[in-house]
């Protein structure tokens, strides 16, 4: 007798630095988009706060550990800001189905030539780990990947968002007319609205 197992698909959604998926406006709302597409969301909970200084290693740990890993599941994994990095920074780890990087935050090396001296000072003051190469990591991403930035945001954020989509092999790029660096503004969620659907 045959059976045949049903793929489970689930998207994982990664807030912003600060950001609670619970309490903030607009994550809701992109889970919706995935549910209408039948892939269940999984809003994840990082610890911003929880020592300092702080790592990426540590929020990607977080992360991790809202990953189950079971081989019968097509991941998807959305992030926003310090979430896309996150995002980024897992794929290797758990090879989800698709990446979709929210406005990118322009810190890795290749990005300080772009921030304003107080963004830098506070970095360096609040991360240990501020020396990602962007360039040396971008090549290992082999999964589908959706770029996302808003119009309206810093130029370092679209340099970013550009960079990314030149130097992740399988990525395409979305502009979000309008949109400033707030993902639950309407022009932000009609793009991953649209982007979504397409899953």
């Amino acid at each position: 007798m045959c059976y045949h197992l049903i793929m489970e698909r689930i998207a994982y959604i990664i807030p912003g630095f600060g950001h609670s998926p619970l309490r903030q406006r607009g994550y809701k709302a992109i889970g919706g988009f995935f549910e209408r597409q039948g892939i269940t969301p999984r809003y994840v909970l990082i610890d911003w706060h929880r020592k300092t200084p702080r790592t990426f290693t540590d929020f990607v740990r977080q992360f991790l550990k809202h990953h189950d890993g079971r081989k019968r599941q097509e991941t998807y994994v959305l992030g926003f800001s310090y979430g896309a990095t996150i995002a980024f920074l897992s794929a290797t780890k758990i090879k989800p189905k698709a990446l979709i990087l929210c406005s990118l935050s322009p810190y890795f090396e290749e990005d300080m030539k772009n921030l304003k001296p107080s963004w830098i000072r506070w970095w360096r003051k609040h991360f240990k780990d501020s020396d990602y190469s962007f360039a040396a990591m971008a090549p290992r991403i082999r999964v589908k990947t959706y770029v996302v930035y808003g119009s309206k945001e810093h130029f370092s954020v679209a340099v970013r968002a550009k960079d990314a989509r030149a130097r992740i092999p399988r990525s395409s790029l979305r502009v979000s007319r309008g949109a400033e660096h707030k993902i639950h503004r309407r022009e932000y969620l009609r793009t991953l609205e649209r982007l979504i659907k397409t899953l």
